[in-house]
């Protein structure tokens, strides 16, 4: 064999100990790729089964509500109010389509569902300007597109109020009326955002009012009236004689209201 052709057979046969690894890797590389598309696929039409069955059960559950609250009528000042306020730039956000009730009721307290329906109590109203009404609805809208709103009603079907239900337990909420209904409503009303949730719903609400010219500051206003009441909630607490504020549900939902306040402000 001459040197040339020698050094050419051991070249072929090193670059073929070469290849044949990586082909091996490159093979492994595409099963593992392969199932983690299988996965993500998977995961989105899961998602989206949710989000079907959460949007039905949602639209039995603002049913019971209004049919079980005073709903403000079309010639309330509290109507009007709200009317004017949300007619040009909140009532389709984002490629959601969204509702509005108020019920008579002094609590302060707003309620939305995944389907899009927020319901306002005229408490909250009472205590709110305009723009600080615009910005706590918002908040609200930011839980509705970061599926806060859902996972609160998938946590409620799993009746453990901690992990997610799958669409078949969701489903189950479809056939519920009466006292069952009221108390899936009771323990959905309940569930408190985490930390994290309500950072990116005021970041959320934050980036609508500016984006509606409304002043940010409504915001900060806003939660700065709720962390005063937080305190004062918490003060009575200890305190067998205090009674709490008219904002105590609202804020065991929402709280950590002083940071969120101080956050929104630096921006």
């Amino acid at each position: 064999m001459t040197k040339k052709l020698f050094l050419a057979t051991v070249f072929v046969a090193v670059m073929c100990a070469i290849s044949l690894p990586a082909n091996a890797q490159f093979g492994k590389a595409l099963k593992k790729a392969s199932k983690s598309v299988t996965k993500a696929v998977g995961d989105v039409a899961g998602d989206m089964a949710s989000d079907i069955v959460a949007n039905k059960a949602s639209v039995k559950i603002v049913e019971f509500m209004d049919n079980n609250n005073t709903i403000a009528g079309e010639d309330s000042d509290y109507y009007k109010r709200l009317a004017g306020l949300v007619a040009t730039n909140y009532i389709s956000v984002d490629g959601l389509s969204l509702n509005y009730k108020i019920y008579e009721n002094p609590e302060v307290n707003i309620l939305a569902t995944t389907d899009g329906s927020i319901r306002i109590y005229t408490g909250m109203m009472d205590i709110l300007s305009d723009e600080e009404l615009l910005a706590v609805i918002s908040t609200q809208i930011g839980h509705i597109a970061n599926k806060d709103v859902r996972d609160s009603l998938l946590k409620v079907a799993s009746e453990d109020n901690a992990t997610k239900a799958g669409s078949a337990q969701l489903e189950k909420l479809l056939s519920f009326s009466g006292d069952k209904m009221g108390t899936v409503i009771n323990e959905l009303i309940q569930i408190p955002y985490t930390d994290d949730q309500n950072k990116k719903a005021d970041e959320y609400a934050y980036n609508l009012l500016t984006k509606n010219n409304v002043s940010a500051d409504a915001l900060v206003s806003a939660l700065t009236k709720f962390a005063e009441m937080e305190s004062a909630d918490q003060a009575a607490a200890d305190d067998d004689t205090a009674e709490l504020s008219a904002a105590s549900k609202f804020i065991g939902v929402n709280s950590n209201n002083s940071l969120r306040a101080s956050l929104i402000s630096s921006k």
